[in-house]
């Protein structure tokens, strides 16, 4: 890979790059990262580096090997059973916050985002770009919710959401991407008409179902055992 150019937070943008490396596949499940290889990347001593791999490591995004480096961990079905328990309760309280204060200009960008994915879907678009246009949805609701601590949570379920996501994103992706269009719908719709019980209910929902999606792949071996 080229060497990436450092912010004067060395360690954080070290942290970031790698963690997206990560959710992007460029170093998935299995992957030996040595300390060395990120010092040359990134033209930084180890001190950074290590303090980067720490902090994924208590993200969970690697394990470490002292005074090696790390390997990225492969993702389970219950590491996706995890994430996806606390998404279902968090996002929830997110959607019930939104539906309290919502202005005009968020429901609109909302319902804009809930058709883009219907056209993606009509037209036949690769799953991934769906799957893309379903975290827009659900950054909306996370970053317009208006509690600070609850997106600090959010954002790191989020990442590791991206993740499982981007690997999965194939053709037995498709139905449950149409139906996780048709939550978004109801969610809006409980969003509009400022009902923050139906909200936190239909968003909960939402991820369950989706949760019952990788667990029903992961059992009929659709699901990537290698992620």
């Amino acid at each position: 890979m080229s060497k990436k150019s450092v912010s004067p937070n060395k360690s954080n943008q070290i942290y970031r790059t790698v963690r997206d490396d990560i959710i992007h596949g460029i170093y998935p499940g299995g992957t030996f990262i040595t300390e060395a290889a990120l010092c040359e990347q990134f033209t930084v001593s180890r001190t950074p580096i290590r303090e980067a791999l720490i902090r994924l490591a208590q993200d969970r995004f690697v394990e470490l090997i002292p005074n090696k480096g790390a390997i990225v961990p492969y993702v389970t079905i219950n590491d996706i059973v995890e994430v996806y328990q606390l998404r279902m309760v968090n996002d929830g309280l997110a959607a019930a916050l939104v539906a309290g204060t919502c202005t005009d200009a968020l429901l609109q960008k909302l319902e804009a985002s809930v058709l883009r994915e219907e056209a993606l879907l009509e037209a036949g678009e690769e799953p991934l770009s769906i799957s893309k246009e379903d975290f827009v949805f659900h950054d909306l609701i996370l970053y317009n919710c208006g509690n600070r601590r609850l997106v600090e949570i959010l954002e790191l379920i989020n990442n590791q959401m991206h993740r499982f996501a981007r690997a999965a994103s194939d053709t037995h992706a498709l139905e449950h991407l149409a139906r996780s269009v048709d939550y978004h719908r109801r969610v809006l719709e409980a969003i509009r008409a400022r009902d923050a019980d139906a909200a936190r209910a239909s968003l909960s929902e939402h991820w369950q179902v989706m949760l019952n999606g990788y667990i029903s792949r992961s059992l009929t071996g659709t699901l990537p055992t290698q992620i």
